[in-house]
């Protein structure tokens, strides 16, 4: 199942894709009565639905259903009100490599605020005073579940750019000023539910600045891999329905290259990360 945030006549509303079209929720309540409580995907993440369910409806009544076209509406962040945004840090082992930073026993944990979340097509507005913006393509998963075996909560994954301004992170030991800032958590432009991805094992990223490749890794490259995070996350926090989690970035981030070959991001770049199965989150730096 593929779930997705957009801009209606009414204000914010969740839909669910196929393809390029999408189906609003009010279209879904015709033949699935719980769906009438839902007005967005977060409230879709918080019911505990099941998504093979969903998936089984929607093709029994493919042909009544009326649907948009993806093209012609503005889609939002797919997750608007998330409580917690984790982030694990340097854990992809080509990664840690071209930081050079040893492999850790346990995950770098650092944390997003939710304002720090913007959707695709919407604009990264670093302060007027950093000089060294860098991107981070990255596998998000989106908690549903607040119960139960850390796999089986998950709802699925998005993705997203841990926009990080290097220059502000690295002031002190602590990372929260360069990586926690407004709009500094793209995400989008749609959820592929677990039950299309699994644990996410082998999930190609890539990453383009203008066009260009910048990143091309998979998750298979992973330290600490998908439910290893999860299980070790929520040994500590309670993690809750629609809670984000950035799992890390493969190689290839500005951060990574030699220092006279490192061209920092500026006003105008676009930068698009694509993950097999799930999309292209696609943000403009302001």
């Amino acid at each position: 199942m593929k779930t997705l945030n957009f801009l209606s006549e009414h204000g914010p509303a969740g839909a669910i894709a196929r393809g390029d079209a999408i189906y609003p929720f009010s279209e879904i309540a015709r033949f699935m009565s719980k769906f009438k409580d839902f007005t967005v995907t977060d409230d879709l993440i918080a019911s505990d639905v099941d998504l093979n369910e969903v998936d089984r409806s929607i093709d029994d009544h493919i042909d009544e259903l009326s649907g948009k076209n993806m093209k012609d509406v503005k889609i939002l962040s797919p997750v608007l009100r998330p409580k917690k945004i984790l982030c694990i840090g340097v854990n992809y082992r080509e990664h840690a490599k071209e930081s050079k930073q040893s492999v850790m026993e346990y995950p770098t944990i650092f944390s997003k605020f939710p304002d720090s979340v913007i959707g695709t097509g919407e604009n990264i507005r670093p302060p007027s005073d950093v000089t060294q913006l860098d991107y981070e393509g990255e596998l998000v998963v989106v908690i549903g579940r607040e119960r139960g075996k850390s796999g089986d909560r998950i709802f699925g994954y998005t993705v997203g750019n841990d926009v990080s301004a290097r220059d502000l992170q690295f002031r002190t030991s602590q990372w929260l000023l360069g990586k926690a800032l407004p709009t500094f958590a793209p995400i989008g432009p749609l959820i592929t539910g677990k039950n299309e991805l699994g644990d996410a094992e082998n999930l190609r990223i890539q990453t383009k600045v203008n066009g260009q490749v910048r990143q091309d890794g998979n998750t298979a490259d992973m330290i600490f891999n998908v439910p290893k995070i999860i299980e070790y996350l929520s040994r500590y926090f309670r993690l809750e329905p629609g809670d984000l989690v950035f799992t890390g970035t493969p190689e290839g981030v500005i951060l990574g290259m030699p220092e006279e070959k490192r061209v920092w991001l500026k006003h105008g770049d676009v930068i698009e990360v694509n993950i097999t199965g799930i999309g292209t989150l696609t943000n403009a730096v302001e």
